[in-house]
């Protein structure tokens, strides 16, 4: 959900590259921990705090609710960063918040798969860069939670397409790409 700043806030001199190994170590560690009993107290207060946390999306939000949120040792993932720990994840997230004017997230139902939770999201965006150029993104989220009710594993999905669209000379390749695929699949 939260890599777009990114591309809004800060800069990089090499492309990132997201070792997916990581990823799937991250799987395997949380894989027997065992998540809040369904439509417990405890499973409805991690998805009021995980709603509430990302409806707005700040500097302040977070610095105020991250560790309410996220365990010690949480993983988070996005399609730009992985990040490892509490305190890192704290960091990435304020980062990612400072370019932003405002940034808001309608959390959709979330749904639940033996310990995994699922859920879609839209993000609403206005950053300071381009104020006038609102930008809108749909993704999705799997987490995991520890028994008391913390993420320990988060990983979003979503087209980050929406915001390369809106880069200077990027956008322009991005778009002619997006339409030719989609030129050629209605020819098919």
């Amino acid at each position: 959900m939260l890599s777009f700043l990114t591309l809004i806030g800060c800069s990089r001199s090499t492309p990132p590259e997201i070792d997916l190994t990581q990823i799937d170590q991250a799987l395997q560690r949380t894989s027997n921990t065992t998540a809040p009993a369904p439509h417990s107290d405890i499973e409805a207060a991690a998805f009021e705090r995980f709603t509430h946390f990302y409806n707005e999306y700040s500097a302040d939000r977070i610095a105020s609710n991250v560790r309410n949120l996220y365990a010690k040792d949480a993983f988070f993932a996005d399609p730009y960063h992985l990040v490892q720990g509490i305190d890192s994840i704290e960091d990435y997230f304020i980062a990612m918040a400072a370019p932003a004017q405002s940034c808001t997230f309608e959390i959709g139902k979330i749904q639940r798969a033996e310990n995994d939770f699922y859920c879609r999201w839209t993000m609403h965006l206005i950053s300071n860069a381009a104020p006038d150029q609102p930008i809108i993104a749909q993704g999705l989220t799997h987490m995991r939670l520890n028994p008391a009710g913390k993420i320990i594993f988060h990983q979003d999905y979503w087209d980050t397409s929406v915001l390369l669209d809106r880069l200077p000379v990027v956008g322009f390749w991005t778009k002619l790409v997006k339409n030719r695929i989609l030129k050629g699949m209605n020819h098919e």
